[in-house]
């Protein structure tokens, strides 16, 4: 629905009118935008996301481009398979059986690894002497630093040996299709945007509810010092959430339900959501996802074959053969981009403080931290999180002058003016 279709001032809905029929203000006549001032508009709007994607997350783009495109998942699978020979193989060296033992392991090592390097080559001398478990710990080191060191360096190594200029032809040739692929990526997420909302659900607001979040997102923006305003998507989930995607901003109405539709809380949530699609945090996520798709693709067949299937021969073999991409993810590039997320979230509460809306979110984030913000353990909840802990949001929030207590009615508290109790502003960590 066009914004022009409400009163700047009210939110009433004007009808073609040329003076809104609640509070009087003038309202000028309704103009289409030119296909030059449309075509100028998507161009500031592209221009805002590449210096996004240039400045953004260059460690998680770096992270996955690293992994996808440089073979880490299978220096990584080499590099256990080097662990579990040479720590067997250790292990037995120093018995009576060791020669045997020893020759036996090659013999599997040879098939089930075929690279130009023998189990022997695993181990150093002292593995070989010692034995038992000193010599298992010894070759378990040794065994896994040199097949992953083999498996990343050999394969340069050999292409210089071809031609010493190949290396670096080649290595270019990566990062250019890596870039290739992430640009790509980036342009379909961005174009087919308003068309994977509808199929999820999304859907154009009503009348009241236009009248009443487009004034305020209006304001918001106005107050931020935006140029223009994303198009406002409606979800009728019940799950309170919201989110801002490169053109769009969704709203679930179970999020308006649960704020009981507190006019404050709500346009607080609005301009933290009006931050993010101002810094183009959903394009520079999604360019780091281009950047590693192979890797996601993997990953995600990964997890779904092994959520589909039970305990079996193929899931068995699946796990064996690929669990090395669902570690290279959950244990770097997941976590480095996470770290950027959850940098974005202190930068769009901080973008909504500043233009006025610190009480608002305030208010918000209390009343959601109550029933969806849970304890941290662990490596997926801990590193793998989206979002910093609420609380250390509502401390970045709070000023000074005011008490904030800890324990409240998060539905129905506000925080409490006392100048005689400076509150001083926590420091950014």
């Amino acid at each position: 629905m066009s914004a022009a279709a409400f009163c700047d001032e009210c939110g009433t809905a004007l009808h073609g009118a040329t003076a809104c029929p609640s509070c009087g203000t003038a309202v000028a006549a309704p103009a289409r935008p030119s296909r030059r001032a449309r075509l100028s508009r998507r161009a500031r709007a592209a221009r805002r996301h590449l210096r996004a994607v240039a400045r953004h997350n260059r460690a998680g783009s770096a992270a996955g481009l690293v992994a996808a495109w440089f073979n880490i998942p299978l220096v990584l699978l080499m590099g256990a398979a080097g662990a579990f020979f040479g720590g067997v193989v250790g292990l037995f060296s120093g018995t009576l059986g060791g020669p045997g033992a020893l020759d036996r392991f090659g013999a599997v090592f040879s098939v089930l690894v075929p690279m130009p390097v023998d189990l022997q080559d695993l181990l150093p001398t002292a593995a070989v002497q010692i034995g038992g478990i000193i010599g298992a710990l010894i070759g378990i080191v040794t065994g896994a630093a040199q097949m992953a060191w083999l498996t990343f360096a050999g394969f340069w190594e050999l292409l210089y040996a071809g031609d010493p200029l190949w290396p670096a032809a080649v290595f270019l040739g990566q990062v250019v299709t890596a870039v290739f692929v992430g640009a790509l990526y980036t342009l379909y997420s961005a174009r087919t945007e308003a068309w994977r909302l509808r199929l999820a659900g999304g859907r154009r607001p009503s009348r009241r509810e236009a009248a009443w979040l487009v004034p305020m997102m209006r304001q918001a923006a106005h107050r931020m010092g935006l140029p223009g305003l994303p198009v406002l998507v409606i979800d009728d989930r019940r799950t309170p959430n919201a989110t801002a995607g490169v053109a769009h901003i969704v709203v679930n109405q179970g999020l308006l339900e649960f704020l009981a539709y507190d006019r404050e809380a709500v346009a607080g949530v609005l301009a933290h959501e009006l931050a993010h699609w101002h810094r183009g945090d959903a394009a520079v996520m999604a360019w780091g996802k281009g950047l590693a798709f192979p890797l996601y693709l993997a990953h995600t067949f990964t997890e779904r074959v092994r959520e589909a299937s039970r305990w079996g021969p193929v899931r068995i073999l699946l796990w064996v053969v690929l669990w090395s991409v669902s570690a290279t993810m959950r244990g770097l590039v997941v976590p480095t981009h996470a770290r950027y997320w959850r940098a974005c979230e202190y930068a769009a509460d901080a973008a909504a403080a500043r233009a006025g809306y610190a009480d608002g979110l305030h208010h918000a984030l209390g009343a959601l931290r109550r029933t969806f913000d849970g304890a941290r353990d662990g490596w997926d909840q801990t590193m793998l999180a989206t979002h910093p802990p609420t609380e250390l949001r509502l401390e970045r929030l709070e000023r000074a002058g005011r008490v904030y207590p800890l324990a409240q009615d998060p539905t129905t508290a506000r925080v409490i003016t006392r100048p005689d109790l400076p509150l001083p502003r926590p420091e950014n960590n």
